[in-house]
């Protein structure tokens, strides 16, 4: 048995990701085109390994303080959200937090919380254990860098927003839905 999952836990691997965002924004002064590809590369990585990291971090203290009795190698949210009672009120913000991706295709709504949901658990995927390179890289237009919508997919469009603006974005949406089942713990 290790040692128990504190708050503190989720809150540090936020700092981590927060702290990757920051470090990639800051690439090149900005301009993440002309970025060195190796450090875009590792940074893009280690910001999502932290991103979806700390919802599992948070899987973690769930099943702990909630004494599913999950062994902690099984642990994942949807182990988590099987395990709960109908009833219990963290079901709702933990479900909140998860999207299945594999064999899925990309919602509708590629903005909406739950597309980007998808993406960050996709973009994880497939920088990190794939390393593919999910950028669109523009000469002239606007804007300069932004994702690919699903680099699984050849065919898959871009975003018609920035990187810069994509990730920060998916920063605070799972910082705040981690929030979110935090005060419902």
């Amino acid at each position: 048995m290790g040692v128990p999952m504190k708050e503190e836990d989720v809150i540090e691997k936020i700092r981590f990701a927060e702290l990757r965002l920051a470090n990639f924004l800051q690439l090149n002064h900005g301009d993440i085109a002309g970025a060195n590809s190796s450090e875009r590369q590792q940074l893009l990585q280690e910001f999502f390994f932290h991103l979806v990291g700390v919802t599992e971090v948070l899987a973690q203290l769930v099943n702990e303080k909630r004494g599913l009795g999950l062994n902690s190698e099984e642990v994942s949210i949807p182990a988590v959200l099987r395990k709960l009672p109908s009833t219990d009120s963290i079901k709702t913000p933990l479900n909140l937090l998860y999207i299945k991706t594999m064999r899925q295709s990309l919602p509708k709504d590629p903005y909406s919380d739950s597309g980007y949901l998808f993406r960050i658990l996709n973009y994880r995927h497939q920088v990190t254990h794939r390393r593919r390179n999910p950028f669109l890289f523009r000469m002239g237009s606007m804007p300069p860098a932004s994702f690919i919508l699903d680099p699984r997919d050849e065919n898959s469009e871009a975003s018609k927003k920035s990187v810069q603006e994509e990730m920060q974005y998916m920063f605070k949406l799972i910082k705040t839905k981690c929030e979110d089942v935090l005060k419902s713990l």
